[in-house]
């Protein structure tokens, strides 16, 4: 049987994104609940101790020795991977960008775009791309540093005390 996570979602008898683990003492798999929509993936993390789940765009870190997890973050609809193999930058409905490095959350923005991103790449030690505004039906430029999350740009106002920011060191 599958160990289902989070446990009481479980009971239900619900499947969701289901994935096996080979450890030291054998396999085992994980039954991971969906969120409301988006990626599908499994992925080492860098530190060769977790894996990255994402199971219909929830998070999920995996300690496949102990055979726990806890979930991260949701929403991710766009995964793109650090070239040097520290870890992942993901988008969050294309509303702002978050960046997981092994098992811990880096930075997350503050809200970037009203309505999605276009043309997210990542050029040296930024992460580039457009936000869309539906009210002016256009496109605005965004900047985000990949070390710290700090951000310039982006068709979302910026407000003082936006919650959702956290920045890096």
């Amino acid at each position: 049987m599958a160990i289902a996570f989070p446990a009481k979602w479980g009971e239900l008898g619900c499947e969701g994104k289901v994935v096996e683990f080979l450890t030291s003492s054998g396999s085992w798999s994980g039954n991971f609940q969906p969120g409301l929509g988006g990626l599908d993936a499994a992925r080492a993390c860098s530190g060769g101790r977790h894996v990255l789940v994402l199971a219909g765009g929830d998070a999920w870190i995996v300690d496949p020795e102990r055979r726990d997890c806890r979930r991260m973050l949701p929403a991710i609809d766009a995964m793109l991977e650090v070239p040097d193999g520290s870890g992942w930058i993901m988008s969050r409905q294309g509303l702002a960008l978050a960046r997981v490095v092994d098992a811990g959350l880096v930075w997350h923005t503050r809200r970037l775009s009203w309505d999605g991103f276009d043309r997210l790449h990542l050029d040296g030690d930024e992460i580039r791309g457009v936000g869309y505004c539906p009210m002016r039906d256009d496109w605005t430029e965004f900047a985000v540093d990949l070390r710290t999350g700090s951000s310039r740009g982006g068709s979302y106002p910026i407000e003082d005390g936006d919650t959702w920011e956290q920045l890096g060191d």
